[in-house]
């Protein structure tokens, strides 16, 4: 089963369209949790991941009947060094062990050998010396399900990462149409053959190196990035464009994007689309995100709970308005 398949039937299975971002902020977590952390770990790195993975737990826990996946932004692991990225590894297995969806945010893209050492090692699996000294084989310390690259390598960087999602069941999706404010002009730059913004030309460009990897469901494990916060006309054209491909959906929330932003692009099937929403979920107990479910923060994981419970709903309601049925 393709990655496509397997996040369709969480969709189905949760009832839900929503994808919980895990992304750790230590200014951001409750005191309590800082505190325990301090006194059961050395202070500094070490301290610092005890505290993410166990904040990871408690939002995994809180949200797991909510969430049709999960997606960990690499960047506030790696930032705290071996330590940090222990504490992504620990969050990842212990996503599994629940049987979750992984979709790694990690932006990668390089080529040749060096693209292989990221799609392997993330992904798939990797040279590791063994008992007698002989180079095996050994799954990805890692081992996430999908994970975002970049496009500006393009074949160099994709062909690795077609290999691997193709041989172990894995996808990834490529940023497109970003959700930031001011958006790249990259993105919009006029390719002067067909006329079309360059995040056009890309759009076409995913859909045709994804057609090798359309699962039983008809959606490819390719898919691409595209922000909540677009007009609705730009996501209008996306589905056009690429109509089979999962757009993995941020801006839902803090950003700005609502859920009737952020369902646009799906299909009439109820399909097409994945939703994430990261720090509103995260950090829903805290006054800066204006949560209506603000509260001592002792109790930040039901907080958690309750904003996904809403985030999924509001979701709902949208495909609902927008097809007039849900797929589940």
């Amino acid at each position: 089963m393709n990655f496509a398949d397997k996040l369709i039937n969480a969709i189905i299975a949760k009832r839900s369209y929503l994808c919980v971002g895990l992304d750790p902020q230590l200014r951001y977590f409750p005191p309590h949790l800082l505190q325990y952390s301090s006194r059961v770990s050395e202070p500094g790195y070490k301290a610092s991941a005890v505290a993410i993975y166990n904040f990871n737990m408690a939002i995994i826990n809180a949200t797991i009947n909510e969430a049709a996946c999960y997606k960990p932004q690499m960047a506030f692991y790696e930032k705290y060094g071996s330590s940090g990225i222990e504490a992504f590894e620990l969050t990842v297995k212990y996503l599994h062990s629940l049987g979750e969806l992984v979709i790694e945010d990690a932006k990668r893209e390089d080529g040749g050998d060096t693209a292989d050492a990221y799609a392997d090692g993330h992904m798939g699996e990797v040279e590791v010396v063994g008992k007698n000294g002989e180079i095996e084989m050994m799954t990805s310390p890692y081992n996430v399900d999908s994970i975002t690259v970049t496009p500006w390598i393009c074949d160099p960087n994709f062909s690795s990462f077609l290999r691997v999602a193709n041989d172990h069941g894995k996808g990834f999706f490529v940023v497109d149409l970003t959700s930031f404010k001011p958006n790249s002009f990259l993105q919009n730059m006029i390719d002067q053959k067909s006329g079309m913004p360059a995040w056009q030309v890309l759009a076409k460009y995913v859909e045709q190196i994804g057609k090798p990897l359309v699962g039983v469901h008809g959606y490819s494990s390719v898919g691409v990035v595209l922000g909540a916060t677009q007009g609705s006309n730009d996501a209008e054209i996306m589905k056009e464009i690429i109509p089979k491909a999962i757009k993995l959906i941020p801006g839902f929330g803090y950003q700005g994007g609502g859920a009737d932003d952020a369902v646009v692009c799906f299909n009439e099937d109820g399909f097409g689309g994945i939703v994430n929403n990261s720090r509103v979920t995260n950090y829903a107990w805290h006054k800066k995100f204006k949560s209506e479910f603000q509260c001592d923060p002792k109790y930040f994981a039901n907080a958690a709970a309750q904003e996904a419970k809403r985030a999924r709903e509001a979701l709902n309601m949208a495909v609902l308005k927008k097809n007039g049925f849900l797929p589940f």
